[in-house]
């Protein structure tokens, strides 16, 4: 739909307006503190004041605080305010924006959709996507919008979305400031993002205080892009320091490096992946509550299927395996035959209920004692080297014997050559390898590290140990 011209309003009529701005979040709304706001609105009009005829947008607007916050900003300036269109698909938050508009004839609000809408092109974009993971949308929904997006891929977050649909929606003079995780810099599902944001003028990343949105961990970021033009990009650390990047990367690789202030070097030697079996996380069982038990407490029936297991906080402790799990597949991880998972079935059957509501059960996928994948046994039961899958600093541990299943919370790796596995467990703990992956690793919360197995097999190794292969 296209939005008609509205006339700017009186300015003499004009008050400072006080007010939260909403983002949405799977349970309910976060509010934007207003200094926030306002901060970004200064970002937003920094390198030119807005005029009359000039537009701006609030893709999500919420109760409208960025929409009044623009307001009190040309108020203090002395300026008419441009047109201003809020869009935004909860109608009770739409309802207090009206409230708090009524009579303001430069501000039009929509109860719509806006990555599915059809709208004009704007001078200005300001505002905080939803931040809404893939569990928070419907089957229908993932696939409508996988349709429709390129940044729409893996288990992508609706604020990717409403970037790209920003950025098409900006005109080649505008100017877009949003506020959002930092996890588009670094993540493999945010690659097409990175692609699409590097075809414009990325002026400004600022990461701002972990705190601003109290109990949520989203390390928040304002990212300022310019609608066309070429330019450095400053990277103001939450430190206090900045850096300015001459040139982000263009290709879709992290950003991570270069916002660190360091370069990504040219690969020219093997990494891990060229002299490993597997790199991967552990099991998932899709109910460890079930599946999980103490060493102590398995019942004889159950003991041809029980395997010591280990988890990420066990794994803090070392490798002491004090629980197993029940597993009811053979070495080449498919399931074991029905006559040898008699006793097995037969003690599950008081669980099989919750077993048959997890999801790959629901879909059709998978018998209701089964786990969430099959596990690839074959490789797990090998002599290894396991980590967390989320620590303060990377550490890693060895299972020798290779009897131990890990768990989703814990990353294996698993040498072609079990004669090298205590000389890669020294390198992978060297200062080299932790300053390597504390330059590439995610953050979870309290600053935590996320290791993935795809920052683990590009970690580079010495020659030598793919000549032995």
């Amino acid at each position: 739909m296209k939005i008609d011209k509205g006339r700017s309003f009186n300015m003499a009529s004009t008050i400072k307006i006080t007010a939260r701005t909403e983002k949405k979040e799977i349970g309910g709304q976060v509010f934007t503190p207003e200094p926030i706001v306002a901060l970004m609105v200064e970002k937003l009009f920094q390198r030119k004041h807005p005029k009359r005829d000039d537009s701006v947008l609030d893709p999500g607007c919420g109760a409208g605080a960025f929409i009044k916050g623009v307001l009190n900003w040309c108020t203090r300036k002395g300026i008419e305010a441009p047109r201003i269109v809020g869009i935004e698909f909860d109608s009770k938050l739409l309802g207090e924006a009206r409230k708090s508009f009524e009579g303001l004839e430069n501000v039009t609000l929509i109860n719509e959709n806006f990555l599915l809408g059809d709208f004009e092109t704007f001078d200005f974009i300001i505002g905080n996507p939803p931040y809404v993971r893939l569990e928070g949308l419907s089957e229908s929904e993932r696939e409508t919008y996988r349709k429709m997006f390129d940044t729409a891929v893996n288990r992508f977050d609706l604020y990717m979305l409403f970037f790209e649909k920003a950025l098409k929606s900006l005109k080649p003079s505008g100017r877009l400031v949003f506020i959002t995780p930092e996890k588009y810099e670094y993540t493999l599902t945010t690659k097409p993002l990175r692609k699409l944001m590097a075809r414009y003028h990325v002026e400004e990343i600022h990461h701002i205080s972990e705190d601003v949105f109290k109990d949520l961990v989203t390390y928040p970021t304002i990212t300022t892009i310019n609608g066309s033009g070429r330019g450095p990009t400053k990277v103001i650390h939450r430190d206090g320091s900045s850096i300015t990047i001459k040139k982000i990367p263009a290709d879709g690789s992290r950003w991570v490096l270069a916002i660190k202030g360091g370069a990504e070097p040219v690969r020219l030697g093997p990494v891990l992946a060229d002299v490993c079996l597997r790199i991967s996380c552990g099991v998932a069982t899709g109910a460890d509550e079930v599946f999980v038990m103490p060493k102590e407490g398995v019942p004889e029936s159950l003991k041809p299927y029980a395997h010591p297991t280990i988890g990420g906080e066990q794994l803090t402790k070392g490798v002491r395996a004090s629980d197993v799990m029940l597993i009811p597949y053979d070495r080449s991880g498919g399931l074991l035959p029905e006559e040898k998972l008699k006793n097995f079935k037969r003690w599950f059957s008081k669980h099989k209920k919750h077993l048959s509501s997890r999801y790959c059960v629901r879909k059709g996928k998978h018998k209701w004692y089964s786990f969430h994948e099959n596990p690839p046994m074959s490789d797990i039961l090998r002599p290894k080297i396991l980590c967390k899958d989320i620590a303060k600093e990377p550490k890693f541990w060895t299972d020798p014997e290779g009897n131990i299943v890990p768990r989703h919370s814990v990353y294996y790796i698993v040498p072609k050559d079990p004669k090298i596995l205590y000389g890669f467990l020294g390198y992978l703990n060297s200062e080299k390898v932790h300053r390597w992956l504390v330059a590439r690793c995610q953050r979870a919360a309290n600053d935590f590290m996320r290791l993935q197995s795809s920052v683990l097999k590009d970690i580079p190794i010495p020659s030598k140990w793919v000549e032995r292969q």
